[in-house]
């Protein structure tokens, strides 16, 4: 009889995502609707490519200004709600790993992709963010010009 060896694949185990996680991905989500609602404000002004229309516009300027500042702030809060989220994650990380006798190499593996995770969608968040204060700079910089 021939006997089929199976192997075990742990990137393949499912794991749900904690209450903190789920939270965190929240947040993100919103932080990106805030910011997309400040761009369509800033475009039902002077859409994309229109600027020309705004030129003479003494408040739109104005518009441009607090946005772009109002877009910095948020980029320190999302990098500030991944570091609470970070620490808050490791700390019931480390207080399950004292709760058993022998910690595996894969759980140092799981957290380590948790983390890199967690960091790269508020590394996507910030980008989007950096990049529509971006915007919004060059537009102040052209209405100047």
């Amino acid at each position: 009889m021939l006997q089929e060896s199976t192997t075990w694949d742990p990137r393949h185990i499912f794991r749900d995502p904690s209450t903190s996680f789920k939270t965190y991905v929240l947040f993100l989500l919103v932080v990106c609707v805030v910011a997309s609602i400040k761009l369509i404000r800033v475009w039902h002004g002077a859409p994309p490519f229109r600027l020309s229309r705004q030129a003479n516009s003494p408040s739109y300027p104005q518009l441009l200004q607090a946005s772009s500042a109002s877009l910095k702030q948020w980029i320190s809060f999302t990098f500030l709600g991944w570091g609470i989220f970070a620490s808050m994650s490791l700390y019931d990380v480390c207080d399950r790993l004292l709760d058993e006798k022998r910690i595996g190499s894969f759980v140092i593996l799981f957290v380590i992709e948790d983390f890199s995770s967690a960091f790269s969608m508020a590394l996507l968040v910030v980008l989007f963010l950096f990049l529509a204060r971006w915007h919004m700079l060059r537009r102040i910089e052209h209405l100047r010009n």
